[in-house]
């Protein structure tokens, strides 16, 4: 991805818990954020994916404002007309709204390496192990032939009585 739009990314999307706010999307791509939250309202799918937030750091006050969840933020910007967006900031658009879903949910690609890697990794530990398992076995087995070769095994206990010998 574009460093370019990756920078459009951090500078549109400001979530606030699992809420992403609209305004910052709408000042930057220059679309009235009124009339998006209108077409948000009427929406079928959208209707229930909004809520009210605030965020003092963001916007300098505590009044709360029009705010997606995921879904509905990828849902949103997918039925935008790049039309209403300002001419020299169209085409960026366009890209925005193609990578949107890979930024806020990661490439599908990239999803199954990670899930590939993963898996080696478990089955590499499991492997690992039975190895260290075997080892300590291997060592332990090791450890007992080298004394009974190395070591004398002298009889203490009770003596002869077939000695030749005077016994106390």
């Amino acid at each position: 991805m574009d460093t370019q739009i990756s920078q459009i990314f951090d500078k549109t999307i400001i979530k606030e818990e699992e809420y992403i706010f609209i305004k910052p999307l709408c000042d930057f791509f220059k679309i009235d954020t009124e009339y998006q939250v209108i077409k948000i309202k009427n929406d079928p799918v959208l209707a229930n994916c909004y809520g009210k937030n605030s965020n003092k750091m963001m916007f300098g006050d505590n009044y709360p404002r029009f705010s997606l969840d995921k879904k509905g933020f990828v849902r949103w910007i997918q039925i935008i007309n790049p039309n209403i967006v300002a001419a020299d900031l169209r085409a960026s658009f366009v890209i925005y709204q193609e990578f949107i879903f890979d930024y806020l949910y990661g490439n599908a690609e990239e999803q199954m390496m990670i899930a590939k890697l993963n898996s080696r990794l478990q089955e590499m530990k499991s492997q690992y192990s039975i190895l260290g398992n075997e080892i300590r076995i291997t060592q332990r087995n090791l450890f007992d032939a080298l004394n009974k070769r190395f070591q004398y095994s002298l009889p203490f206990g009770q003596p002869d009585k077939t000695a030749i010998g005077p016994t106390l």
